[in-house]
């Protein structure tokens, strides 16, 4: 045999490796939360989003701090249903080739090089029908975990940095074949404005206008805009 058929051959068997296992689950667009976080609509879509890391104190005194983003994403499921018909009667719809997902694996890139951010692992469970279209099909990813919340709660500055969460879904068919979907990135803008935590009064007691706590589309202060107080009425 030839170096160059022997070549051939070597690319033909590591294409048909590469080509084994195909990406069926499919991630695509980051759906809009738009103003009552409701991801239902699957034609508004946002290209990245910002978190204010400043301490805040609600109404009731309690004292928080936004560290996570959730976000839903549209993904489809390529496989077809797989009926089972008896004697002509389907007594099985097929679901054997819908997606069961149970794990997504973060990993991260940080503008800020003195901080190390690893790679981190959500337990979730998700499911998408053999055939389901992104059009009526959407998960949700918590794009900040635990650890790289509490690192960049520690750094943070009213300087933003840039943080690019990459994450990849895991799971099984419902006939129990791994699967696995394809890398998505995110970019999140992130910063502190301040390190007090910031107080909406309610009921001044100087004449001022009461005020509260500005907690946005999906219930989380900062989020898309800087924490801030808004009048009460």
């Amino acid at each position: 045999m030839s170096a160059s058929s022997r070549r051939s051959l070597l690319a033909a068997v590591l294409l048909a490796s590469c080509s084994a296992d195909p990406l069926n689950v499919i991630v695509l667009n980051a759906r809009a939360p738009t103003d009552k976080c409701d991801f239902s609509d699957a034609t508004l879509f946002v290209e990245g989003g910002s978190l204010d890391f400043r301490p805040w104190v609600d109404e009731s005194g309690n004292v928080g701090q936004s560290t996570y983003f959730g976000q839903a994403f549209s993904w489809e499921n390529q496989m077809l249903p797989l009926p089972i018909t008896v004697n002509g009667q389907v007594v099985d719809p097929g679901g054997g080739n819908d997606f069961v997902a149970d794990t997504i694996v973060y990993s991260y890139q940080y503008s800020n090089a003195s901080v190390v951010l690893g790679s981190e692992t959500q337990n979730v469970r998700a499911v998408i029908s053999a055939g389901g279209t992104a059009e009526k099909n959407y998960m949700g990813a918590q794009l900040i975990q635990p650890l790289a919340a509490n690192a960049l709660s520690a750094s943070l500055t009213p300087a933003g940095q840039t943080l690019l969460v990459t994450f990849q879904v895991f799971g099984k068919t419902g006939a129990g074949v791994g699967k696995y979907t394809n890398k998505v990135s995110f970019p999140l803008a992130v910063y502190q404005s301040g390190t007090t935590p910031l107080f909406c009064d309610p009921a001044p007691t100087d004449g001022g206008v009461p005020t509260k706590l500005f907690r946005g589309a999906c219930n989380e202060p900062g989020r898309d805009v800087p924490v801030q107080c808004v009048p009460a009425s």
